[in-house]
């Protein structure tokens, strides 16, 4: 889970920096603005996904009471 939470924090870092990068880059240069961009778009793409899996594993992993009159 701890792994998959770095996962989930570098995919997103990546994400913005290079969003960043390809909203600032030149208009000249627009093959580096395409490569930023797709770097971006891997990394919403990582961070979604490994975000998604952390809340579906968390979810089970969450006790729950046996008895419903258990608080």
């Amino acid at each position: 889970m701890k792994t998959l939470a770095t996962l989930n924090v570098v995919a997103w870092s990546m994400f913005w920096v290079f969003a960043f990068l390809a909203v600032t880059e030149d208009a000249a240069n627009a093959g580096a603005m395409v490569f930023y961009s797709l770097l971006s778009f891997a990394g919403l793409a990582v961070g979604i996904g490994s975000y998604l899996k952390i809340c579906r594993e968390g979810h089970e992993m969450t006790p729950r009471a046996t008895n419903l009159n258990e608080v």
